[in-house]
């Protein structure tokens, strides 16, 4: 094993790539555009200066969640309030999550002065009373009561608490940024309610913005909800990279550690990721892990790939097609048959079933996030390779079935 310049220490312990669910990548290639404009969105609300909110959308594996966390890390070092949830399709649980996160974003306020103001509007919307329309009921916020009147209330509350924070963050030139990880999940309720309360925020001319990423449908969803909420976002698609950035993915972190891959291996790697920031993470360390000189070659590379594949059956394909029920499976396999994506109907006809017959297998799949609907008529894969891993694995059908996955 090759060893660093100190003599120290393995090439492996100074392996810069690592897959997984969120991590921040050594090098954050191909996202120049989204970094400005959360630097352009953090300038203007500085100056008083409203904006609109974005929607990310893409296949999984693309770097939604990490892009979320860099623009947060972003907000945050402008002086911003920032909030980071991810949706559960709970809507009393995302409540909770919401108000919990809300308060500790007011606890990471640096400024003691506003953070006391902030406190204060918490208070404020924990001891007033609110008289609903439907009986006429008086209903104290917060603690039993409000979870006995259930998300109606919680609805009127967030309202409340977002609307007396942005105020008080617009004096102080700051304002309240709420990045929604996996945004297609949420509840209706709760979906319903932040893009009413960001489309009367922007009314009131206050600072609050949702900052959220799903799969590709998550536009559909969001003016499902609201008809107008394609007017409230910035909507941004987050697809492959270009081989460019692909290489800088691979190259630049080696570098920084005074490696690089050759040009056959660089070459090789390109291909092999597709365009995709996770499986640069996995072709990256398993290539690392491989090499025994510097720089890395292509025979590293091709040492390292059974390796990465392993990688990626494990990390995106092999639970996802255990979440699916036998039917389903099924459904996934005729589907790979043909391709990353294809129509309803063809499904239907490999499967010989009618495409009425398979609706609800072909809705459980799409709720469990394992397919989406592109267009009408069609489904396509949310996990990019989810297609090549069922040819090329063939799952055995009685392969546990993990519902819990």
């Amino acid at each position: 094993m090759m060893e660093t310049d100190a003599g120290t220490l393995p090439l492996h312990a100074l392996n810069p790539f690592m897959p997984g669910a969120g991590k921040q990548p050594p090098e954050l290639v191909g996202r120049a555009q989204d970094l400005a404009l959360m630097e352009r969105m953090t300038t203007r609300t500085k100056l008083g200066l409203l904006d609109r909110g974005v929607i990310y959308s893409g296949l999984r594996g693309m770097g939604k969640t990490v892009l979320l966390l860099k623009l947060g890390a972003m907000a945050a070092e402008a002086d911003m309030a920032t909030v980071q949830i991810e949706a559960n399709g709970d809507a009393e649980a995302e409540y909770d999550e919401l108000f919990r996160e809300i308060s500790l974003a007011v606890m990471r306020v640096r400024k003691a002065d506003m953070r006391r103001r902030l406190s204060d509007v918490f208070a404020h919307v924990e001891s007033i009373s609110l008289d609903f329309v439907f009986g006429s009921a008086k209903v104290e916020l917060g603690g039993e009561a409000a979870t006995k009147r259930g998300v109606q209330t919680s609805s009127y509350r967030l309202e409340l608490l977002i609307e007396g924070l942005s105020e008080e963050l617009r004096k102080e030139g700051s304002g309240l940024f709420l990045f929604v990880d996996e945004f297609q999940d949420m509840s209706a309720e709760v979906m319903a309610t932040l893009i009413v309360v960001q489309h009367k925020m922007g009314q009131r001319n206050l600072p609050f913005y949702i900052i959220g990423a799903g799969l590709p449908n998550l536009p559909g969803v969001l003016t499902k909800s609201r008809s107008y909420a394609e007017r409230l976002f910035e909507y941004r698609v987050i697809g492959r990279l270009d081989d460019a950035a692909v290489a800088d993915g691979f190259q630049k972190p080696a570098n920084e550690l005074g490696y690089a891959f050759d040009d056959e291996a660089l070459s090789r790697l390109v291909e092999l990721s597709t365009g995709y920031p996770y499986f640069i993470q996995a072709y990256g360390k398993a290539a690392w892990d491989a090499a025994d000189s510097n720089p890395i070659t292509v025979a590293a590379v091709r040492r390292g790939e059974p390796v990465a594949r392993a990688e990626l059956d494990r990390g995106l394909y092999i639970s996802r097609w255990q979440r699916a029920t036998p039917l389903g499976r099924e459904y996934l396999a005729a589907m790979a048959a043909i391709g990353e994506s294809c129509t309803s109907a063809q499904v239907a006809k490999r499967l010989n079933r009618s495409a009425s017959d398979l609706s609800s297998i072909r809705l459980s799949l799409i709720e469990l996030g394992l397919i989406y609907a592109p267009e009408r008529g069609r489904v396509s894969f949310t996990v990019p390779g989810m297609d090549e891993f069922i040819r090329r694995s063939e799952p055995v059908e009685n392969q546990l079935h993990d519902s819990a996955a």
